[in-house]
C-alpha cells in the first residue's frame, strides 16, 4: 500500500505573511507621519502657553498702568485718554476735572 500524504497548499501562509507584512509596513509610515504631524502641534502649543505664561507674568503690571493712567484721567479731565482707556475696556469712574461746572 502506497501511502500517500496530502497535499498541503503552501501559498496561503505566505499570503498571509506578506499581508501581514505589508500592514506593518503602512502602519510604520503612517506613525512616523503622526508623530511628526504631533510634534508641529506639541511646538504649537508650547509657544501658545509661553504666551499665556508672559501675559500673566505682566498682568498686575498691566493693571498698574491702568490705573495710574486712570488717575491721571482724573487728575487732568483729559477726554482723549479717557476715550482711549475706554477703547480697550478700562472705564474711568469720576468726572473729568471741570465738566460739573
Amino acid at each position: 500500500m502506497a501511502h500517500h500524504s496530502p497535499r498541503r497548499d503552501r501559498s496561503t501562509p505566505v499570503h498571509a505573511v506578506a499581508v501581514v507584512a505589508a500592514l506593518a509596513a503602512l502602519l510604520g509610515v503612517a506613525n512616523i507621519f503622526l508623530s511628526r504631524s504631533n510634534g508641529a502641534i506639541e511646538a504649537e502649543v508650547q509657544r501658545r502657553q509661553q504666551a499665556i505664561n508672559q501675559a500673566i507674568a505682566l498682568s498686575p503690571l498691566n493693571v498698574q498702568l491702568s490705573e495710574m493712567i486712570g488717575t491721571l484721567v482724573q487728575a487732568t479731565g483729559d477726554i482723549d485718554m479717557r476715550a482711549v482707556l475706554e477703547t480697550h475696556g478700562i472705564t474711568v469712574n469720576a468726572e473729568p476735572r471741570g465738566a460739573g461746572r
